[in-house]
């Protein structure tokens, strides 16, 4: 039987590592444009906030905290209003939702508040799309990542045989499981960050006023702390993508009968120092732990694993298609093909 060379597994699942992780960088690009969105229409509010509330172009603290007028309270319980309306649209947080209606019915609310729900609600639109598209991508990732896998082994090897399907609940259990040191998932995560993100966006406001800020200068501090956010979602999304990519392979491996695997680092100026130190060692998939010795290892850790088979081709690998256990797997058979015959 023609046995393919480890060097040949490790630049075929380099390959498929690439292609996954460049699907996690297209949803970041787009979520870089969500938070610019968000962070124009925060803009917007807090202009109109001082132009109608400032002297000489400044609030102060004491002013931002004068509860608004019977006028004004009956604009904001409009404004919240929509809130809810889209808020339940949108799906958003039922804590959320719950505020909102809350807030619907006071009858004595300041001016910093009125101002805190506008943006809050922005932020809580900007990460329900955060969480959605994340979840998406990581079906996306763990579906192809797995079924991809199965592909080229067999069609690498010539041979296919019987393996298990993913349905819809599987995935869903999957990518909802804790896989972190902390015991929380990326929906956790995601919540933890907005948590802090709003907590952050706060006190730069009630600083800003103490201090006399400008609009200008108010909304600048405003975006340093929703880049830090930003930075950190990218952070989020590239080692979730990168955790769940891996997770399928390791499915995929269990499921065919993988015994062991070997660790490839990406090696270019931006490899870590441990990633460099684990490229090309060889482990058993029994003894595989996320963090030690199967990636991540870090976040936006880009490293991958390949299957070993030096010395220990299953048995399955040496079924002749001839015997009926099993199928041939055409060299020039594409993913789409084999996809539509034996999957879809």
């Amino acid at each position: 039987m023609n046995r393919p060379s480890n060097k040949y597994w490790q630049n075929r699942f380099e390959i498929l590592t690439e292609s996954l992780l460049n699907k996690a960088d297209r949803h970041y690009a787009e979520l870089i444009q969500e938070y610019e969105k968000a962070l124009l229409r925060i803009q917007r509010e807090i202009e109109q906030f001082y132009a109608k509330f400032a002297t000489d172009n400044k609030i102060t603290l004491a002013e931002a905290r004068r509860l608004l007028t019977a006028k004004e309270l009956k604009e904001f319980h409009w404004t919240i209003e929509e809130f809810i309306e889209k808020a339940i649209e949108s799906s958003l947080d039922q804590r959320w939702v719950k505020e909102l209606n809350n807030a619907s019915v006071r009858v004595r609310i300041s001016r910093l508040e009125a101002l805190e729900y506008q943006i809050r609600q922005e932020i809580e639109l900007l990460y329900a799309k955060r969480h959605e598209g994340l979840m998406e991508l990581s079906k996306e990732i763990t579906t192809e990542g797995y079924y991809r896998t199965i592909y080229e082994i067999q069609k690498g090897f010539g041979v296919g045989d019987t393996f298990g399907l993913l349905d819809t609940r599987l995935i869903e259990s999957i990518i909802t499981r804790p896989w972190a040191p902390d015991g929380s998932n990326f929906s956790s995560r995601i919540w933890r960050d907005k948590q802090l993100l709003m907590n952050e966006l706060q006190k730069v406001l009630i600083q800003s006023f103490i201090r006399g800020d400008a609009p200008d200068k108010a909304i600048n501090y405003i975006a340093k702390t929703m880049n830090v956010s930003k930075r950190a979602a990218g952070r989020l999304v590239m080692t979730e993508s990168a955790f769940f990519a891996n997770n399928a392979r390791e499915r995929a491996f269990r499921e065919l009968g993988v015994e062991e695997y070997q660790f490839i680092a990406t090696l270019d100026t931006r490899t870590s120092e441990i990633c460099q130190d684990m490229d090309l060692k060889v482990f058993k998939l029994s003894e595989k732990q996320v963090g030690v010795n199967w990636p991540p290892l870090h976040p936006n850790c880009r490293s991958t694993v390949a299957p070993y088979f030096e010395g220990n081709i299953v048995e399955r690998w040496a079924r002749h298609p001839e015997t009926g256990k099993g199928y041939r797997v055409p060299g020039n058979m594409s993913y789409k093909e084999w996809y539509s015959r034996y999957v879809g």
